[in-house]
Order: structure tokens, then C-alpha cells, then sequence
């Protein structure tokens, strides 16, 4: 039986989307890493932010322990960490390939990261477009797919796992999915489990938030509309938005009317939200660093 877990988020204090999928054939981390926002409404991140940082990677680390398999779907530092390459020790890497499909700073640091583990980890295999058989579990990988509205952030592969009782997938930072290209490959798969990273509406002036929008909510509506999902989780780039949930109302009113849950990753872990870079500048209010 699949079981999925979330293991860090914006929902639960950091900058992350790591996930821990279990199949009966295979423990599979996916994005093994958590970090901060620098910047946000001009202020460094709190000391309350930096504690929990800790906190989450040290929860990554602990879990990491079960995994045989880490995926790393891009190449920001939310997303893989490379300054530790012990952690990939005896591990088989699935990884976004570095030589297509991919801008020059996230090229730059996936050959820095290659350097650091050959020899250490057990496999390393570039995955964009492949489909992994790991006894009865099936790992299906996009072809790079844009990272949001743009090409300038670069790429992402979102992931699918499936075995014989659940389907899950991962859509890693396709910011939305705002693009035709991400919500396709969600389509095709058709998981029952979806999680999603949702438009990044935090950044974009007005006319840039309309349009991602209006694309955002007429994919999810056909993802809804078209596949078996019933539980979406959204997290990560849309809940850095404190008005999150006004941002997607239409499509959590259809959510509901479909029976299709929608949670952040804290709640798919049975706790409560804390988005503590939504609320930075609350927190320098309510508690100034000395």
C-alpha cells in the first residue's frame, strides 16, 4: 500500500515540496532538500524562520535514512541540497538531466553536484521522458517542462509513482500548472493523488497574477473535471501568497462539489498551517530580532 509524506513546506515553516513515497517495492524521496526565501518584503528571513529550518532538515535527514531512491526533479536550492554529498551516499540518484532542457545556472550547478557524488552514491541516471520499473512500482518522468509562465527559470520534471493500489503525482515547480505542457502530463497520467506547487501569484504584478491565474483555474477545473483524482495537495510557491485560498476560490468551490480534497502538506499531515514567510514581516513586528 502507497503511503506518501510529506516531510517539509511552506505550509510547515520552509521553502520546500520534499515528499517520502513508499511502495512495497521502494522508499522514494523526491526533492530531499528545504531553504528560505532571502528576501521578502525587503526583510532577511526571522530567527524563527532559520529555527525551523533546521528543524526540517534535520526531519529530511532522518527520513532520508529509509530512502534507496532520491529524485531531484531541478536545481534550486529548495529543491536538492549539494553541499553534503554524504547524504547520497549508497543512494540511486534519479535526476533531472543537466543537458537539455535546462538554464545555464541550474546546468552550472548540477555539474558542481555530479563532481561531488561520483563515487559516492550507488546510481546516477538522468531521467527526463524515461519510465523506471521497480518491481510492481512504475516511475514515470516528463520531458523538461517550463518552471512557470516563463523559460527563464529553467526547467522541471514532475514525477508520477504508481503500484498496484494508489497513484501519486508530483508536478515539482510548473507553478500552477499555468502551462498546457505541465497540465498534459497530469492529464495522461491521471493520479488519484496530485501534488501540486500552484502559480507563484507573490511575484507578479496584476496583469502577470490574471493571466496565471485564469490558466491555473481552467487546467485544475479539467483535472478535476477528467481524472480520478480525489486529493489534491497545494503548497509551495501559492501558499507564500497569505491570500492563498481567495486566490483559487473557483477552484476550490468545484473541488468541493466534485467530493476532491484539497490540503496544503501540513494538513495532509494532520496539522495545522504555518506559513512563516507569508508572515515575515508580522513576525519582525511581533517579535523584533536583537
Amino acid at each position: 500500500m502507497m503511503k506518501i509524506t510529506p516531510l517539509a513546506a511552506e505550509s510547515m515553516r520552509t521553502r520546500s515540496m520534499a515528499t517520502l513515497v513508499e511502495t512495497d517495492d521502494v522508499k522514494i524521496l523526491i526533492d530531499p532538500a528545504a531553504n528560505l526565501g532571502e528576501n521578502r518584503y525587503g526583510l532577511s528571513p526571522h530567527p524563527m524562520e532559520a529555527y525551523f529550518l533546521k528543524k526540517q532538515n534535520e526531519r529530511i535527514d532522518l527520513f532520508a535514512l529509509l530512502a534507496e531512491v532520491f529524485i531531484i526533479t531541478h536545481y534550486h536550492y529548495d529543491h536538492f541540497n549539494p553541499r553534503i554529498p554524504q547524504f547520497y551516499e549508497g543512494k540511486i540518484l534519479f535526476l533531472k538531466n543537466p543537458n537539455q532542457g535546462i538554464n545555464t545556472s541550474q546546468r552550472k550547478r548540477a555539474f558542481a553536484f555530479l563532481e561531488k557524488v561520483r563515487g559516492v552514491s550507488r546510481e546516477i541516471n538522468f531521467v527526463d521522458g524515461r519510465t523506471i520499473e521497480m518491481g510492481k512500482t512504475r516511475i514515470v518522468f516528463s520531458n523538461p517542462l517550463p518552471h512557470g509562465l516563463e523559460t527563464r527559470m529553467g526547467y522541471v520534471i514532475s514525477v508520477f509513482v504508481s503500484d498496484a493500489n494508489t497513484s501519486f503525482l508530483f508536478s515539482s515547480d510548473v507553478q500552477g500548472p499555468c502551462r498546457q505542457e505541465a497540465a498534459d502530463f497530469i492529464l495522461e497520467l491521471n493520479p488519484e493523488v496530485l501534488y501540486l506547487d500552484g502559480p507563484a501569484t507573490y511575484l507578479h504584478g496584476m496583469d502577470d497574477v490574471r493571466r496565471v491565474l485564469e490558466q491555473t483555474h481552467y487546467h485544475l477545473e479539467q483535472i478535476i473535471e477528467k481524472t480520478r483524482v480525489h486529493t489534491i495537495i497545494i503548497d509551495h510557491h501559492l501558499t507564500r501568497d497569505l491570500h492563498w485560498e481567495e486566490k483559487i476560490r473557483p477552484v476550490l468551490a468545484m473541488a468541493e462539489r466534485k467530493d476532491v480534497a484539497i490540503l496544503t502538506a501540513a494538513e495532509m499531515r494532520g496539522e495545522e498551517n504555518h506559513f512563516l514567510e507569508a508572515r515575515r514581516r508580522q513576525l519582525y513586528q511581533e517579535d523584533p530580532p536583537s
